[in-house]
């Protein structure tokens, strides 16, 4: 094991606030389970979603707010449908479509955030059912 890496990952740990951990440990664990889940029960729909993101690299980002005011910024690099890593602090998207790319992210009150997040079981059983109830709390933009 190299240590320089080892040092470099503790040195990420202590600098991790809470808005960082509830996006970048709690977040990301959510997703993946809800797509574990939307594989095991529709394994045909999402074994090929996945090979289709899974050719070009793709990411995706997230504003949090609180009160309306952007207090966090991260961005999702995609390994397919699965979020393989998170950077805090920067703001990038690109998703590869076939006849173009797009460059989305979401902007959340960390309050919705939570929420959704205690709705962990409802989330993982019936993940559309559930995003439908947020979705009105969840703005889409796209970067230039």
């Amino acid at each position: 094991m190299n240590i320089l890496k080892v040092l470099e990952t503790y040195e990420e740990l202590i600098y991790l606030n809470d808005l960082d951990v509830l996006v970048m440990e709690k977040l990301v664990d959510l997703r993946k389970r809800a797509i574990d889940s939307l594989l095991e029960k529709h394994p045909h729909i999402f074994s090929a979603l996945n090979k289709f993101f899974a050719k070009d690299e793709n990411s995706a980002g997230l504003q949090v707010t609180e009160n309306g005011k952007l207090i966090g910024e991260y961005t999702f690099i995609l390994d397919g449908l699965y979020i393989k890593e998170v950077k805090a602090g920067e703001l990038s998207a690109e998703l590869n479509l076939p006849f173009m790319k797009i460059k989305p992210y979401g902007i959340i009150e960390k309050s919705v955030l939570e929420r959704m997040l205690q709705d962990e079981q409802e989330v993982i059983e019936k993940p559309f059912t559930t995003m439908k109830k947020y979705m009105p709390d969840v703005t889409i933009k796209f970067l230039r």
